[in-house]
């Protein structure tokens, strides 16, 4: 099954000859999003995803079908998945697909060459992807995993912070338009919170304190490190942590800044 919209438009006209020419499969099934479907689907303006760099209408799609395969001596049927509402069948499906299928010239010598042999091919090269194996691409994942949970709970901590100081505050005019002074008020209190339960995250001055065991609960976080002495030392370095190593430190002035 090929998806044909994540190509780049170079890409796409070379994949024809790659795929129908050289390759030459028997039968080649691709699918791409029918861009007549789309408005019926929610928070769709312009592409389905981020990555696709086209969407095509039925005609546009089997023009081409039927272009390539006149070209590489294929047939082509057409196809889907996903049916439109009621009273929408105008539209076609949400998915469109075209099923190619070679057309085999009737020889003695083509069918000969249509039997399967062995060691046809020689691997060359071996990638993994995502390269989790290797401890740098690993780090890279677990730092950013890392700070993006941090910043989550900090911004959660001190919009409840800043709720719960606004309750108390019985003269709305002497509310201050920063925000460091009701996180001085709330520090102590939080302060011995955290000696009761080291998860909790609190504030000290301007700065936000993550406990790491909060961030290790994460199922993300826990199952890219393992453990949690492996999650200390990937971080290492790489994330502002307290003076004890126990939690992660982040500014509350600059809600965006990345350590």
């Amino acid at each position: 099954m090929r998806r044909i919209e994540h190509l780049e438009e170079s890409e796409l006209k070379k994949f024809p000859e790659v795929v129908f020419g050289f390759m030459a499969p028997s039968i080649v099934v691709i699918s791409t999003p029918n861009s007549e479907f789309n408005p019926l689907l929610p928070g769709v303006t312009l592409f389905r995803h981020p990555d696709h760099k086209f969407e095509w209408n039925r005609a546009q799609f089997q023009s081409w079908a039927l272009e390539t395969a006149r070209c590489y001596d294929y047939s082509v049927e057409f196809t889907g998945v996903g049916h439109p509402p009621t009273g929408m069948e105008n539209v076609g499906f949400c998915t469109q697909i075209g099923v190619f299928v070679r057309k085999y010239p009737q020889t003695s010598e083509s069918a000969q060459s249509e039997k399967p042999t062995e060691a046809v091919y020689k691997t060359v090269f071996k990638a993994v992807y995502p390269s989790l194996k290797d401890e740098k691409y690993l780090q890279n994942a677990v730092v950013s995993e890392v700070i993006f949970r941090a910043q989550i709970i900090k911004r959660s901590l001190l919009d409840r912070l800043m709720s719960e100081h606004e309750e108390y505050n019985d003269d709305p005019t002497e509310r201050k338009s920063k925000f460091q002074p009701s996180m001085n008020w709330f520090s102590e209190d939080l302060g011995k919170l955290v000696v009761e339960k080291s998860m909790e995250p609190f504030v000290d001055g301007n700065m936000v304190y993550i406990p790491l065991t909060a961030i290790f609960s994460f199922p993300k976080v826990n199952r890219l490190c393992g453990t949690f002495e492996k999650l200390c030392k990937l971080i290492a370095g790489k994330v502002t942590l307290s003076s004890d190593g126990s939690a992660v430190m982040l500014n509350t002035e600059h809600e965006n800044k990345e350590n």
